[in-house]
């Protein structure tokens, strides 16, 4: 078995190097017959040798590359629409701030402060009235023509009575606040509140039931601000009083001189005059209200009434008081139709009257006008409750009491 077993493989052997040897001589025969056949027939030509060029270097410059501007359009920040204002309604009225105690010192308020509308525009609306006098008890509903300089003994007396005028009206409408402010808190349910109430009624006038607060805090209590409020009222109209005795010391002082000022040139005595005045009376109606501090009867606040108001028929003729020039005609806040005449100068200052509420203007602003001569017609215009004349006397701008001068 083993023998047999050689035998296959010495055989397989032999086969093997007999195919290999085969396989050369198939591959280099064609390669030795070509060079046997190559050397009999001798040895070949040199071929010429064929220079070498040098190869140029090719280069390509190429422009450089820019790259393009690219320009943004610039980044607006977006637009925010702000929410629509509210119109003003029942809800958004402004509100009367709370009362204060009114100051008894210091500088007075200004005079002459202009109602918020323009001067010759719309008048201030009754319904808008409260709500300026709570934000400003001394202003104007009226509007106030320009004032002139106070250089002279007797401006400056006049200015100061306009000064005082107006301290009163603030005085007024403050206190008018305070006692309204003090009703609300005595209808409260407070006991003590009550109890003082009842324990100082009838007492004697003197005794102050406000007393306690000397000897206790004031608390945020229905006792406590009935006693800040009372307190209040008791200093404002003190200073009150003062205010309109001083006032109606320099009325009487301002209204002696008047008789001493000579006649105004040519006055409208065809109408009938009072005293010795130095002017015409511009009609012959009856008086119905007087030059003064008084509660408006249209606007239902304190005010300055500054001049005299005469009852007459509408188409009553006005008469003017005096020669002069007309310095405004025309429409003017509370005024309604209004007409202002300049007559010279008197006791030192410029001297005009001006007639208001008329139905019918009858002249222009710079027209010279006669005494007794016709400017308009009696009316009801502006802020008024009834058809009558409104007649003022003015120096250097500023209001005085007609009556002396009439």
């Amino acid at each position: 078995m083993g023998e047999r077993w050689w035998r296959q493989a010495a055989l397989a052997a032999v086969t093997g190097a007999t195919l290999m040897v085969t396989s050369f001589c198939l591959d280099a025969g064609p390669a030795t017959a070509e060079a046997q056949s190559s050397s009999a027939q001798g040895p070949l030509p040199t071929l010429p040798t064929v220079p070498t060029l040098p190869s140029p270097s090719l280069t390509v410059s190429l422009p450089p590359v820019k790259p393009p501007k690219v320009t943004l359009p610039p980044i607006k920040p977006p637009t925010v629409k702000p929410p629509p204002i509210p119109s003003a309604t029942a809800s958004t009225r402004p509100t009367a701030p709370p009362a204060t105690v009114p100051p008894t010192s210091g500088k007075l308020p200004r005079v002459g402060v202009p109602a918020p509308p323009s001067a010759d525009g719309p008048m201030v609306s009754p319904e808008s009235a409260p709500a300026l006098i709570a934000g400003d008890p001394g202003a104007d509903l009226y509007p106030q023509p320009p004032v002139d300089a106070a250089v002279t003994p007797q401006a400056r007396q006049v200015a100061a009575l306009s000064d005082v005028e107006h301290r009163i009206q603030y005085l007024e409408n403050v206190l008018a606040r305070t006692r309204d402010d003090l009703t609300r808190v005595q209808r409260g349910p407070d006991p003590v509140l009550h109890l003082l109430m009842s324990l100082t009624a009838g007492g004697d006038a003197d005794a102050s039931p406000f007393a306690v607060a000397d000897s206790a805090d004031v608390v945020d209590t229905p006792t406590g601000r009935a006693v800040a409020l009372s307190g209040a009222i008791s200093s404002g109209q003190a200073e009150l009083i003062r205010r309109r005795t001083e006032e109606a010391r320099l009325r009487q002082e301002i209204s002696r001189r008047v008789r001493t000022v000579p006649a105004v040139a040519a006055p409208a005595r065809t109408v009938a005059t009072v005293g010795e005045g130095r002017l015409g009376r511009p009609l012959s109606g009856r008086l119905t209200s007087r030059y003064g501090t008084r509660f408006d009867p249209y606007y239902h606040v304190w005010q300055l009434h500054a001049g005299v108001d005469l009852a007459a028929p509408i188409g009553t003729p006005i008469l003017a008081a005096a020669d002069g020039r007309v310095s405004r005609a025309g429409w003017y806040g509370g005024y309604g139709n209004y007409t202002c005449i300049d007559h010279g100068r008197a006791d030192g200052q410029r001297l005009s009257t001006c007639y208001g509420h008329q139905s019918k203007l009858m002249v222009s602003p710079g027209q010279r006008i006669r005494a007794g001569q016709v400017i308009g017609l009696v009316g009801s215009t502006g802020a008024s409750t009834g058809p009558h004349l409104h007649f003022e006397v003015r120096l250097g701008g500023r209001p005085v009491d007609p009556l002396p001068w009439i």
